[in-house]
């Protein structure tokens, strides 16, 4: 999942000034660039080895809107914590950790965690647009799907290769396919339009307020519209600090029964 802020930047971000050394080029001038090493930088990009992120979700709906602020730590693939530190009552301290292929939820309420079964992971994230998988990196677009570089097209004055992502047999995903707008000049998507197994159209989620961060150009602000009319989710970051040192103990099932981050 994630794969985020705006112009409210509450401190300056700390990240790796120099690119990994493995990391692929951007091939801005190719028609048909080498896909695979595409998806990777992309996702290199995005991710990085590891995220620290104090962020901002706006949720709109036709009978209601309201925001939630959270804080979010990952470490690779296999690693992230998500802690709501402001929200309704019910939502105020509560936690999702992933572990690898496991998930758990801490409920401050009721005081215990929850192990969610992997085929939540495509469920809604607190009555958001943005589901469990998002939250926590569940899909890699370079493992977990292949990919095709079919055009390039135009997209709000950009140029951008038209991607098309097919999930593996053996991926754990509730899309049937993904198709992305991936901008020429800085490898980063512009829009991903998702599809259900019956080929509907389900979400759309637009990257916008691309800005330099460190060597990378990063989309601040996300903001995922679904099909259904009047339902909005945006999430926007407020802190931002990648590559860092994250502490494995950060990640661990009894931090996370004792409800602390």
């Amino acid at each position: 999942m994630v794969l985020l802020l705006s112009a409210l930047l509450a401190a300056a971000p700390a990240v790796s000034d120099k690119p990994p050394a493995d990391l692929p080029a951007c091939p801005s001038g190719s028609e048909t660039p080498d896909v695979a090493a595409l998806m990777k930088r992309t996702e290199t990009v995005l991710e990085g080895r590891s995220m620290v992120a104090v962020m901002t979700m706006g949720i709109k709906t036709p009978s209601y809107e309201r925001s939630v602020k959270m804080k979010l730590w990952t470490k690779g693939r296999d690693f992230a914590l998500v802690k709501v530190l402001e929200g309704g009552p019910r939502e105020t301290g509560m936690m999702t950790l992933k572990r690898e292929k496991q998930l758990w939820n801490y409920l401050p309420q009721a005081g215990r965690v929850m192990k969610l079964p992997s085929g939540m992971m495509g469920d809604s994230w607190m009555g958001s647009d943005f589901t469990n998988d998002d939250l926590v990196h569940g899909s890699s677009i370079s493992n977990d799907f292949t990919s095709s570089v079919d055009k390039t097209v135009e997209h709000e004055g950009r140029k951008a290769w038209f991607v098309t992502l097919k999930p593996r047999p053996e991926a754990k995903t509730v899309w049937g396919r993904v198709e992305m707008l991936l901008d020429r000049q800085s490898c980063i998507p512009l829009e991903e339009r998702f599809y259900d197994e019956d080929g509907a159209l389900a979400r759309r989620m637009a990257f916008s307020d691309l800005q330099k961060v460190g060597w990378r150009t990063f989309p601040m602000k996300m903001t995922v519209t679904p099909a259904e009319a009047g339902r909005q989710t945006t999430i926007s970051y407020a802190q931002l600090e990648l590559d860092g040192e994250v502490p494995d103990d950060t990640f661990s099932l009894r931090r996370l029964q004792q409800g602390k981050e």
